[in-house]
């Protein structure tokens, strides 16, 4: 069984962070399940219908345009809306422990995090509606013990002064809390872009690598990543494989080797 993960990025997940996705978020044509790493959170959904890129133009983001039609989105649909019923009760208990667990924070920390993913969707929608088609990914970062933060990777090209933003919830329920914001202006190809280098290649993967397992975008090393089956892993087949994958995609590949076949659910 082979599984195309076609992005690790975070933009609009339906959800909050659940057990084996933790950290990255999704783009609007990403369908399918996403791998992750231990270091972002996604996001589903959202950046429907983007025009392309101007290839030479600059982008200055405007951080009261996004905040502002973040408060929009907010007052067209009351926070409770997002947050309350999106999790069974079951869930609401464990996630908290499972999430402080896996990032080293404590329970409290954990259970504000959960929300702010919970409530977050209108902002990401604002930022990834101003950016458009020059976001890469955008992704929770959820590593960092003193900061819960949003991290968006675009193209190069776009601007952002300051490239940290702190966006600050207005409604009394949640007016305490905010949500830091950072543009990482490092990118020289587009989600949709890398997008495309991943489902051209996958099949020339799987021919030559018969035990490969899943391709999917990682927005914190900003690389493909391949997982192969391999019972005895090898090193120097490992950076063999890693340097002709990434000359076959064109895009950095990093290649992890498993020890067990992956089962799709």
């Amino acid at each position: 069984m082979h599984k195309v993960c076609r992005t690790t990025s975070l933009i609009f997940s339906a959800a909050f962070w659940s057990i084996g996705c933790s950290n990255m978020a999704h783009l609007s044509e990403t369908d399918s399940s996403t791998s992750q790493t231990a270091q972002a959170t996604p996001v589903k959904g959202g950046l429907t219908s983007v025009s392309a890129p101007t290839l030479d133009a600059p982008v200055v983001v405007d951080w009261q345009k996004i905040e502002a039609a973040a408060d929009k989105k907010y007052e067209d649909k009351p926070l409770d809306d997002y947050y309350l019923n999106i999790l069974s009760e079951e869930e609401s208990n464990g996630a908290p422990w499972f999430y402080a667990q896996d990032f080293n924070v404590s329970i409290e920390e954990a259970q504000r995090r959960l929300l702010l993913q919970g409530i977050s969707s209108p902002l990401i929608e604002a930022i990834a509606e101003h950016l458009g088609a020059n976001v890469a990914a955008v992704y929770y970062d959820n590593n960092d013990p003193d900061e819960f933060s949003i991290k968006v990777t675009t193209l190069t090209k776009v601007k952002a002064v300051p490239p940290k933003y702190v966006y600050h919830f207005k409604q009394k329920e949640f007016e305490n809390y905010s949500f830091p914001i950072y543009i990482q202006a490092t990118s020289d190809k587009t989600h949709q872009q890398i997008v495309a280098l991943q489902e051209k290649a996958w099949p020339e993967i799987l021919k030559r690598y018969p035990d490969a397992q899943s391709i999917g975008f990682s927005p914190m090393t900003n690389t493909i990543n391949v997982t192969i089956y391999r019972p005895t892993p090898n090193e120097t087949e490992r950076q063999r494989i890693e340097n002709e994958l990434t000359e076959l995609v064109g895009y950095r590949v990093i290649v992890e080797f498993i020890k067990n076949r992956m089962m799709l659910l």
